[in-house]
């Protein structure tokens, strides 16, 4: 018995217009042979913009729909299928979608909108971010990359357009804007994504995993439908977090981060320890729900973010010093961070 998720075309945003599909551009290979050297198949005009149908003109042949199988745990015969779409980084065949369409899988085939379907390996993903990188046999593919772009300079209010594959048969699209940057939003891992773009731009069932593009036809975020969401709000993980995960997924397979254990919550300037993850680096040194973190190696703390991001200053093994309030008492306590695990419970 198969099952399978329901493939639902991607919808026009609330605000904006639909794309209509229109002809497909037909062209050698672009980019170069690694991320690092891609070269996007995307042109600008005169004036810096393109419209949507152009946009979607020259984008939509790199997008690619997959499908994904893996076992069923309950039977360990029974096959779940799992689709999401994708898009070409480079001409030796690497592909980037959500790390949740590929969780577990046993095999995994990717379909281009000109037709073929290959099969895919996964390199490697990252669950913290909701990326993984595919790649597939490049030889006899007409691959089209996609460049990413500056991701920094995306504002709230700025124009953008979705793109996905639900079907393989060809890509569907919608316009929207940047509803809100610098979001922070927990991904199917459990933890927390920093920095994530918010939009109007619906993203539907199987179109996770495709570009989010602005208005020069730049990829200037990954879409992400988070499992078990309501799929009202539009999610997208920006290219300046892809480009670091990804060159980290090609070089060893997967990205190592510091983990120490523990989440917060943050008023008026104190940072406040709200959950401690059992056996984790920050309940073995003692850390306590409630405790107030003070300081990070002498570092004063009163955002989240500046507390988390002192922490991926370091690599695991490393100890660092919280300077910690208690009942009215201060005291320091050394926590050694260790690797971050798939998944966690807290922090």
């Amino acid at each position: 018995m198969t099952t399978r998720q329901v493939v639902v075309p991607l919808l026009a945003a609330v605000v904006g217009s639909a794309i209509t599909a229109a002809a497909l551009i037909a062209g050698g290979s672009g980019g170069a042979a690694s991320l690092a050297r891609q070269q996007g198949v995307l042109t600008v005009g005169a004036d810096g913009h393109l419209t949507a149908n152009e946009i979607y003109d020259r984008a939509a042949p790199s997008v690619v729909f997959i499908s994904a199988r893996s076992v069923q745990p309950a039977s360990g015969t029974e096959f779940h299928v799992s689709t999401g779409s994708g898009f070409v980084l480079d001409s030796d065949g690497h592909v980037l979608t959500n790390a949740h369409v590929v969780s577990g899988v046993t095999s995994v085939d990717v379909t281009f909108q000109d037709g073929p379907t290959v099969p895919a390996h996964v390199i490697g993903k990252d669950e913290q971010t909701d990326l993984a990188v595919l790649a597939v046999a490049a030889s006899g593919l007409n691959l089209r990359p996609l460049e990413l772009g500056d991701s920094s300079s995306v504002r709230a209010g700025d124009p953008v357009v979705v793109l996905g594959n639900p079907t393989g048969d060809s890509a569907s699209a919608g316009t929207g804007r940047i509803a809100a940057a610098g979001r922070q939003v927990e991904a199917p891992g459990g933890y927390l994504i920093e920095n994530v773009f918010e939009t109007d731009a619906v993203i539907e069932p199987s179109t996770s995993g495709g570009p989010l593009l602005d208005d020069s036809g730049h990829v200037v975020g990954i879409t992400s439908r988070i499992p078990g969401g309501d799929g009202a709000t539009g999610y997208a993980v920006p290219a300046d977090t892809a480009r670091e995960v990804v060159g980290k997924i090609e070089q060893s397979g997967k990205v190592v981060r510091p983990y120490i254990g523990l989440r917060c919550a943050a008023a008026g300037g104190v940072v406040r320890v709200s959950a401690v993850s059992a056996g984790g680096p920050a309940d073995k040194a003692g850390i306590h729900v409630g405790d107030v973190i003070e300081s990070i190696d002498g570092r004063p703390v009163t955002t989240i973010a500046g507390l988390f991001g002192q922490v991926l200053r370091h690599n695991p093994g490393d100890a660092v010093d919280l300077r910690v309030l208690r009942d009215g008492t201060r005291g320091s306590v050394p926590v050694t961070l260790l690797e971050r695990p798939a998944t966690m419970s807290a922090g």
